[in-house]
């Protein structure tokens, strides 16, 4: 698809390719924190992120809690059945 295509398309469904973005990151981070074998640095990293300070100011903008903090409440054991 061409990037024009794609910017006229996201505006007709008053969306915008950052909101695309940071939404599949949400969806993907909370899987990626309920896993212990993934490092905090390691989720930055497939998430895109090459600095684990722009990981963790975008974490904490999307979620009101540092990663650390937030997977020490939030994260469940990960289970390899599911």
């Amino acid at each position: 698809m061409n990037v024009r295509t794609l910017q006229r398309r996201l505006e007709e469904n008053e969306a915008n390719f950052s909101d695309l973005i940071n939404e599949v990151r949400r969806d993907l981070v909370q899987r990626y924190m309920q896993n212990p074998s993934y490092s905090l640095a390691r989720i930055g990293e497939l998430l895109g992120y090459s600095l684990p300070s722009s990981f963790t100011r975008w974490f904490t903008q999307q979620f009101g809690a540092a990663p650390g903090t937030w997977r020490s409440q939030h994260g469940k054991p990960f289970n390899s059945a599911s």
